[in-house]
This record gives structure tokens, C-alpha cells and sequence, in this order.
């Protein structure tokens, strides 16, 4: 990590507690604007809309969490939500 080191993903200085959602956003804002974005991709921030298990379609959601289990993954609920919503291939990351 490097001093002042901030994102969607946290600060990596070691404190989960800092790297909720609320907590991000009052550190960046809502989100990289359109034309700052690295991806090709862009869905803007919806203010007040968090993504949950419960918006993960039922079929998505087993495979994900089934994907999960095999990969021995202990973390189940959050390997289940990154599963559905970023992909089974990131399974493996962060073991």
C-alpha cells in the first residue's frame, strides 16, 4: 500500500472496520467519474442503492455459493456476493 492509498476495495492499512461502504464514500464520494474510468464498462454510483444477496438471481446465487464451498472458501457469504456479482473467477482471489 502507499500513504493515502483509498478505494472501492478500502485503505489497506489492516482495518476492516474503516472499509465499510458508508465509511468509503464519506472518504471518495459516490464513485470515479466517466471519464476517469479505467473500465470499459461504466455503471455509475447510485446513491442510497447497495447491492445485497437478495438482488443475486436464486440460479446465480447457488451457483456462486456452490462454487464457493468448493473452493473451501470459509468466508461463505461474502465469496458468495463477490462471486455473483463480480464472477466465479474471483473465487480463488484472496485465499
Amino acid at each position: 500500500p502507499r500513504p493515502g492509498q483509498d478505494g472501492h476495495c478500502g485503505n489497506f492499512n489492516g482495518n476492516s472496520g474503516d472499509d465499510t461502504t458508508d465509511a468509503i464514500r464519506a472518504r471518495i464520494g459516490m464513485g470515479v467519474p466517466q471519464g476517469e474510468s479505467l473500465f470499459r464498462t461504466y455503471t455509475p454510483a447510485v446513491p442510497g442503492k447497495r447491492e445485497t444477496l437478495s438482488d443475486c438471481p436464486p440460479a446465480k446465487k447457488a451457483k456462486a455459493e456452490q462454487t464457493c464451498r468448493a473452493a473451501g472458501r470459509t468466508d461463505l457469504e461474502a465469496c458468495t456476493f463477490d462471486a455473483c456479482f463480480a464472477g466465479t473467477q474471483y473465487v480463488n482471489e484472496g485465499m
